[in-house]
């Protein structure tokens, strides 16, 4: 509201040209009146989900384990977590809003790795470059010396300085190459909790204050650090929080001007988990990965924990769309494309050798 109220510095007219100077010179003002700067993605992954938990809800017996469920939790669990859209009510809601959720092999839908190691570092590599790496075998802090799609944006005309990472795990820096991609990465180390729920801080102020912002990797890990412990409720909790998260950035997108209509999110993970009754879900990673990194470990077996090759991919935005798919098996290599391709790029500019876009992604 403006005062018409005349003071020394003029009258009533001038103060009122003065305050609408003023807000129309505002940076909230501009923000929301700006025009559209293209497309925009928000990309999540939640580290060592694995599908099972997503479609299937809890593994009962899992719950009614002790050593993997406190008993106090059993029934709580049962309760209010008894299905997959219980744990993960948004992720399921997308479909109907003309999203996907895909991944669920009992309903005949397969996804994979296809890098060997089914573990971290080689997934979000694959994942972020469109390729596997065979030499990349360890978790280590190593600067990669692939190109991700990340630091290809970073440095195309309308990217540049508009991308950002937000992660729970601290080897981050080194996946991005933050000192070559010039992709800002905020990581955490594991060792202090709750660093995931701060990391979901930081990237929703990141949402929030934009300030051109036009891609935004948020890497959760709760999931994953809960599962090796063993700690099964926490791995549910961890889930639904995570979703709870999920859902509240795309409703910040829905609500902001500039990212309302323009934004596809991508949800995925970088790997399961062992599909094999008892400790076996605690953790992943193939024969050949153990077998490099822990030759003395003794729960692993010549398949080594069979099924932590297996994932699922959730999107929705103007770049995502329901589509046949047939029986193909798709891969994590075509993330990338996929969101290049939701942004309106070329993915073959960025590396015609990588895994072409999933079906359900389309330029606009």
């Amino acid at each position: 509201m403006i005062e018409l109220v005349k003071d020394q510095r003029g009258s009533p007219v001038r103060r009122i040209i003065l305050a609408l100077t003023i807000v129309l010179l505002s940076p909230a003002f501009a923000r929301a009146e700006a025009p559209a700067d293209g497309q925009r993605l928000i990309l999540v992954t939640m580290d060592g989900t694995r599908w099972q938990e997503v479609f299937r809800g809890p593994d009962k017996a899992l719950v009614a384990e002790p050593k993997f469920t406190d008993p106090d939790r059993q029934q709580t669990i049962e309760q209010a977590w008894g299905s997959g859209p219980a744990v993960m009510p948004f992720l399921h809601s997308l479909p109907a809003q003309g999203g996907v959720l895909y991944g669920n092999r009992d309903a005949g839908d397969c996804m994979r790795l296809t890098n060997p190691m089914w573990f971290s570092y080689p997934g979000y590599n694959e994942m972020l470059t469109g390729r596997p790496d065979p030499a990349i075998t360890t978790n280590d802090k190593i600067w990669n010396r692939n190109v991700t799609f990340l630091e290809w944006l970073n440095h195309r005309p309308g990217f540049a300085g508009k991308v950002r990472v937000y992660a729970t795990w601290d080897v981050f820096p080194y996946i991005i190459n933050e000192q070559r991609s010039g992709v800002p990465v905020n990581a955490e180390s594991p060792g202090a909790r709750p660093t995931e729920t701060r990391t979901m801080r930081l990237a929703q102020q990141a949402l929030r204050s934009a300030n051109g912002l036009r891609v935004l990797y948020v890497a959760l890990g709760d999931t994953d650090t809960f599962g090796h412990e063993g700690n099964y409720a926490q791995y549910l909790a961890s889930m639904n929080r995570d979703d709870d998260f999920i859902a509240e950035l795309w409703r910040m997108a829905q609500a902001d001007p500039a990212w309302r209509g323009r934004t596809t999110l991508i949800v995925t993970t970088d790997h399961g988990r062992g599909a094999k009754p008892g400790a076996y879900w605690k953790e992943h990673g193939s024969a050949a990965a153990w077998k490099l990194n822990s030759p003395d470990y003794t729960i692993a077996d010549p398949e080594g924990f069979k099924g932590s090759d297996e994932i699922w991919l959730a999107a929705i935005g103007p770049g995502a769309h329901a589509a046949p798919v047939g029986s193909a098996c798709f891969t994590q290599g075509q993330v990338a494309a996929s969101a290049l391709t939701a942004l309106g790029e070329d993915w073959k500019a960025f590396d015609a050798g990588a895994a072409a876009p999933l079906p359900f992604f389309t330029g606009r």
